[in-house]
């Protein structure tokens, strides 16, 4: 006896069963059970990097460089072997590999001798006048980077993102492995905002194992930095709700039902599935609010804005997003009432006379000495000091960052590679937005990496969150993760 007309489900995408009747590790293909491996040692890559001080150390550099460089070797060493194609054939992001290839010849070029003598650094001349009387001294080659070095350190931090991202876009281009790298994601960043929420209450004046010399009596994870932590911690919370969104829209689909059904249906989805994932948004959730960081919490709040906003947009049931955006909203306004004093009180606390904005409006200032070359990647923290004057900066502080990553980039590579740089970011989230509303059914994954984008970039403007590692290893990875899936499942990207 057939089925009413009422129960019967769609048909389903062929792509899609075929990567159910998958199971992870256990693939019908060698070349799939081995990039399920190469999956398995990203996610754990991507659980390391937020443990020693956010990856904000030299240590801590080189190994993530080292991590992510070996997983790159080794799954385009499997595909080699096996002769599989990329999931996300290369030419499908041209320009972008074109635009990044040109931000690093631009970096490299900063670095070593070879730029004209006109755009090379004075300093550079300097040196070489107070070395030239020195016996034995080795002549000096000028160059566009004052600080060689740390433009070095820069650009294999950059190159680090850059390969994460890559690895996730390929890697998460399996619908299966999508969905555990949301949940992957979202464990770690629970993970961590559980351990931040132990020791803020056990041992508020430690730091891992360090005595705390700074944000004693705010929440900070393994971080340095309470903002840096709460731009982590947005993206998990970010990551959190879609992941919610995910268990009910799947448990939905079953036909068109009777309200009470619904209802019932809702409810059992609630007590069997979703409460982990409401746990885990609890979590989170408390965690920021007690980094009292006022912009990390905004940042978070447009994010998880945007997240709705974008899921209302590309789903069919947008009633379902509505409902579950009622508890969500309530629990962290909850959360806020419940501990949210200190954050209360910091943004009651007048913001114009922050010397953050003194530091930008220098920044500014500087770059119109050289908008065309720069000062060389990774060159702030020396360099301002030569335009920061005293009238309004305490001498005894010393300013490595400038607060605002878009005027810092502006005053280390120049205008027009911070452009190229701004063109590849903007043409990324542009590609995953367009493929993600033409979707017949977008994964949650793409509107999620969306809203972090948000969440990450707006922040970036009055912090420097985005240059610590942790924040933008796992940013470019879920952004990797998002442009993956926002190509329609039945279109072969490999081609």
């Amino acid at each position: 006896m057939s089925a009413p007309p009422a129960a019967r489900s769609a048909p389903r995408d062929p792509v899609e069963s075929g990567a159910r009747r998958s199971a992870f590790l256990a693939r019908r293909s060698r070349a799939e059970t081995y990039n399920d491996l190469i999956f398995v040692g990203l996610v754990l890559a991507l659980a390391w990097v937020p443990l020693l001080l956010g990856s904000n150390r030299l240590v801590a550099w080189g190994v993530n460089a080292v991590l992510f460089g070996l997983l790159l070797m080794l799954f385009e060493a499997g595909r080699l072997a096996t002769g599989a194609r990329h999931p996300v054939a290369p030419r499908r992001l041209w320009w972008a590999f074109l635009l990044g290839g040109a931000l690093v010849g631009w970096i490299l070029f900063q670095l070593f001798p070879g730029a004209p003598s006109d755009w090379h650094n004075p300093f550079w001349q300097l040196t070489a006048q107070t070395l030239r009387p020195v016996p034995g001294a080795v002549p000096v080659a000028g160059r566009i980077s004052v600080t060689p070095d740390a433009g070095l350190r820069g650009l294999v931090m950059l190159l680090t993102s850059a390969m994460a991202f890559y690895l996730a876009l390929q890697l998460c281009r399996d619908g299966r492995r999508a969905d555990l790298f949301l949940r992957a994601l979202v464990f770690i960043a629970v993970g961590y905002a559980l351990f931040g929420l132990l020791q803020f209450a056990l041992a508020p004046q430690r730091l891992l194992w360090f005595e705390k010399q700074a944000y004693v009596g705010q929440l900070t994870a393994s971080f340095v930095n309470k903002n840096s932590y709460a731009t982590y911690a947005a993206l998990g919370l970010i990551a959190s709700i879609g992941l919610l969104i995910n268990v009910y829209r799947r448990a939905g689909n079953r036909g068109p039902l009777p309200l009470a059904m619904r209802a019932t249906a809702f409810v059992e989805t609630t007590l069997r599935s979703a409460l982990p994932v409401l746990a885990g948004i609890g979590i989170i959730g408390t965690a920021l609010v007690l980094t009292v960081s006022r912009a990390g919490v905004i940042a978070g709040l447009a994010g998880v804005l945007t997240l709705l906003v974008l899921s209302l947009v590309s789903t069919r049931r947008p009633w379902l997003v509505l409902v579950l955006a009622a508890p969500v909203l309530a629990m962290l306004l909850a959360t806020l009432a419940l501990f949210g004093d200190d954050l209360s009180e910091r943004f009651a606390l007048p913001g114009g006379h922050d010397p953050r904005w003194a530091v930008a409006a220098r920044t500014l200032d500087a770059v119109w000495n050289a908008p065309l070359t720069g000062y060389g990647y990774g060159s702030f923290d020396r360099m301002f000091a030569v335009y920061r004057g005293t009238e309004a900066f305490s001498p005894w502080h010393h300013w490595d960052k400038a607060h605002n990553t878009y005027i810092e980039l502006l005053f280390e590579l120049g205008i027009p590679a911070t452009l190229v740089l701004a063109a590849l970011v903007a043409g990324l989230l542009a590609v995953t937005l367009a493929n993600m509303l033409r979707r017949e059914s977008p994964h949650p994954i793409s509107a999620v990496a969306l809203a972090a984008s948000v969440a990450v970039l707006s922040h970036a403007a009055v912090d420097f969150s985005l240059q610590i590692q942790a924040v933008a290893i796992t940013y470019w990875a879920l952004l990797g993760a998002g442009l993956a899936q926002s190509w329609s499942r039945r279109l072969d990207t490999a081609a």
